[in-house]
């Protein structure tokens, strides 16, 4: 990373050494997160914190290249059903991007788009989940969807409501860990990255 810290760079050459790391610092946040929560089996997914990261400070195409790059590598290394889920990430940085070029990075804004995400990532989840793997897929998660389930509530209801309370309290750990990231990144470059607000 010292590279960045040269100060005769061009802002092109910059801009390009910027994506590059964050790219790479994107993927592997968002691999790094999906493994904690598979080793102390948490109830969220913690696979999009590099994909909202790379989004908030490079945009949408990005954030959603972080996103595909991440399902690839899992799909290849941990299983296959990430594969699947790869449409869920690139949307997380499709949206996350487009929000954040147009609006400030603060509370009200992380909150909408928080919620937002989670409508978007939660619709998608449960498509794939009912059609490729009956609406459970191994995941900390589907331990409540499966109690929903033992008390009476039907398979698209039981995955739709674990599906927000997993996204939505995922984004919003996601965008804690972005702003404790971006803190950290300037403060190693030297550079405002980002202008952030708190309402």
């Amino acid at each position: 990373m010292k590279e960045l810290r040269e100060k005769e760079l061009e802002q092109s050459d910059y801009m390009r050494l910027l994506c590059k790391y964050l790219l790479l610092l994107g993927v592997g946040a968002n691999i790094i997160g999906a493994q904690l929560v598979n080793v102390f089996q948490l109830p969220a997914f913690l696979d999009s914190v590099g994909t909202i990261l790379a989004a908030v400070l490079m945009g949408p195409i990005l954030g959603a290249l972080v996103g595909l790059m991440t399902n690839i590598v899992l799909g290849f290394l941990v299983s296959h059903g990430a594969f699947y889920f790869a449409i869920v990430n690139i949307l997380i940085g499709l949206i996350t991007g487009y929000i954040f070029k147009k609006y400030p990075f603060n509370l009200k804004t992380v909150f909408i788009t928080s919620i937002i995400i989670s409508i978007v990532a939660s619709l998608s989840s449960i498509i794939i989940k009912y059609v490729f793997f009956g609406g459970l897929v191994g995941k900390p998660i589907d331990t409540l969807t499966q109690l929903l389930l033992d008390n009476g509530l039907n398979l698209i209801t039981a995955v739709s409501l674990t599906g927000f309370f997993a996204n939505f309290l995922d984004r919003i750990i996601s965008f804690a860990i972005v702003f404790i990231l971006i803190g950290i990144l300037e403060n190693n470059l030297k550079i405002k990255l980002i202008d952030i607000k708190w309402w």
